[in-house]
């Protein structure tokens, strides 16, 4: 008796296992939905690229007042703007230092989730290839077992 057999498992068995699991693969691979949801996470992952992008154009120190404030007194007093400038860096140096801080955070959780999804699909597709390599394997062993194939086994 084998080891399969023994286990509770016949070679049939294991082949029907095999070729559903195959099957399943194949269907996911070429599933419109499966690609859907791939096509919605690189967008949504562009998206977010954006958003930090946009973040990180406004974190430098403000040069400038707004239009609002260029009125009477400040419109005339040069030095005034420059203490108020001054005012504002002060101010929001330390939120300055967390935004950076979380740019830099998520520019490399987008990094690192673009290569996890892009090791998951390769994961898939090697996983795919070895199934089917064993499926291959255990078809021609059951063969040269059988009697029927090329390559038998001689008692």
């Amino acid at each position: 008796m084998s080891d399969i057999t023994m286990a509770g498992l016949t070679p049939e068995e294991i082949d029907l296992k095999i070729d559903a699991v195959l099957k399943e693969l194949v269907e996911d691979q070429g599933d419109p939905l499966n690609k859907a949801l791939q096509n919605d996470i690189a967008l949504r992952s562009y998206h977010v690229e954006g958003l930090v992008n946009e973040a990180a154009q406004c974190f430098p120190a403000r040069t400038v007042l707004p239009a609002r404030m260029n009125r009477f007194p400040l419109k005339y007093f040069g030095f005034l703007h420059r203490i108020i400038l001054r005012g504002y860096e002060l101010l929001f140096r330390e939120q300055r230092g967390v935004n950076l801080a979380l740019i830099k955070a998520l520019r490399e959780t987008m990094a690192m989730n673009r290569q996890l999804n892009e090791q998951v699909i390769a994961g898939q597709q090697k996983l795919a290839l070895a199934l089917r390599e064993q499926h291959h394997m255990l078809v021609e062993l059951r063969r040269r077992m059988e009697g029927t194939g090329p390559g038998r086994v001689q008692d």
